[in-house]
């Protein structure tokens, strides 16, 4: 780096080989300056920092350069105790001449120059292990603050804001990060790294309002398997549920109104021989199908789902159970059947067959088991009667024919065709 000291009014610069200067007259002009001639006075301090052994100052674009490249290097040598120190050494770069540039006045460069420098330092943050976040989200701020659009420094806040996909992400920070990402975009919209990061947040964005959104209890009821509900009744409108049963087992279905019940401490299910009592929460706000906070988040409720009475035939408590299904949509209750119990007549059709879970509820008009194997025994005696009933008309068939055969041999040129000759035919 040439320094040029400026001349003192009546003397002239000193040559390479003199060290003293000859008095001119005022206002003369100085001697020409021969190429790679260097002041003595510019280069008295660098003459004084090589004497010392220190070097020569460096300026904040050399020491950009120098960190630019430290980090390449560090990028290349990551998770190695030498990648470690090529970081710091490009963060002790940037550092400096961020620190020197404080002097220096403010102007286009120097403004571009501090944005340039958080900028990387940002992703130098961001390269460290563990990451620093936040240091890495501060010093892109600054980088904003100097130029809003500058695209490095609004992609390293968006990964700052995303602190490596870690879950439990708030969904402020997501959106957060996706506004700077859009920012970017709209910036370098050939920027594919860019693109790939927007479409990525958009779908954990409606991932989380899917699994934040609240069906209507008779969607979430459509999503179960129909078997289960083989044999019950649809008492949503009425009473809030809906029910199936098997030969072994009765399956009642409680939908969630307004909110998903996010823990299973809010429910209430109390199970007795004849008696069953079952106790849901329900949203105040937010009606079927809208979005809601889980109750477990402190969402205000109303008056919650309760269904208590009397059971239409005996269970085994012992061999009852429930489950929160459907991410906190739906309460599924199996009682266990005790077939043919002292209340029902020996050998009744429908020993296990329920009518309703509740007595007073209203029953279902759906056949027993007993009855529907009846029935489809009764099908198939009469599938196997009309198959063997076909059977005998093709043997009938293949009689006539070979006889209307003879016959047409018999009387050529006469036409002889089968016909019902009995007296009830004609009448």
């Amino acid at each position: 780096q040439v320094h040029l000291a400026q001349t003192r009014p009546g003397m002239t610069e000193s040559s390479e080989d003199s060290a003293t200067a000859a008095p001119v007259a005022q206002g003369a002009p100085p001697p020409p300056r021969r190429e790679g001639h260097v002041d003595q006075e510019a280069s008295h301090g660098d003459s004084q920092a090589a004497e010392r052994g220190d070097a020569p100052r460096k300026t904040p674009e050399d020491l950009k350069l120098e960190g630019n490249i430290a980090f390449k290097r560090a990028q290349v040598l990551k998770r190695t105790t030498a990648g470690k120190q090529y970081l710091n050494d490009a963060k002790a770069c940037y550092a400096e001449a961020v620190s020197l540039l404080g002097n220096a006045p403010a102007n286009d460069h120097s403004l571009s120059l501090v944005c340039t420098l958080h900028a990387n330092l940002a992703a130098v943050f961001l390269m460290e292990v563990p990451p620093k976040y936040k240091e890495a989200h501060a010093a892109a701020d600054i980088a904003l603050a100097v130029n809003p659009k500058h695209v490095k420094a609004l992609y390293r806040r968006a990964q700052a804001a995303l602190e490596d996909e870690r879950e439990g992400l708030p969904e402020a920070s997501l959106r957060a990060a996706l506004a700077d990402l859009q920012a970017a975009a709209e910036a370098e919209a050939e920027n594919s790294q860019v693109a790939g990061e927007v479409e990525r947040i958009r779908k954990r964005l409606a991932a989380l309002e899917a699994a934040r959104h609240v069906p209507s209890p008779a969607e979430i009821v459509a999503r179960v398997p129909g078997a289960l509900l083989d044999r019950g009744g649809d008492l949503l409108a009425s009473h809030s549920y809906a029910w199936g049963q098997t030969e072994t087992t009765v399956h009642v279905f409680v939908p969630a109104q307004g909110a998903r019940v996010a823990k299973a401490s809010l429910v209430t299910v109390e199970v007795r021989p004849r008696a069953l009592r079952l106790v849901l929460p329900r949203a105040e706000t937010a009606g079927c199908g809208e979005s809601a906070a889980t109750t477990s988040t402190g969402a205000s409720t109303s008056a919650p789902i309760e269904l208590a009475g009397t059971l239409h035939k005996l269970v085994r408590p012992d061999d009852c159970c429930w489950q929160l299904e459907d991410g906190g949509l739906l309460l599924h209750v199996e009682l266990a059947k005790i077939a043919g119990h002292a209340g029902d007549a020996e050998g009744a059709p429908d020993g296990e067959h329920w009518r309703c879970v509740w007595e007073g509820h209203p029953e279902t008009h759906a056949p027993s088991a007993e009855e529907r194997r009846h029935v489809q025994r009764l099908a198939e005696a009469a599938g196997r009667a009309a198959a063997e009933e076909g059977a005998e008309e093709k043997r009938l068939d293949k009689k006539q024919e070979e006889a209307l055969r003879r016959m047409r041999k018999l009387c050529p040129g006469v036409n002889v065709e089968w016909g019902d000759t009995s007296l009830d035919a004609f009448r």
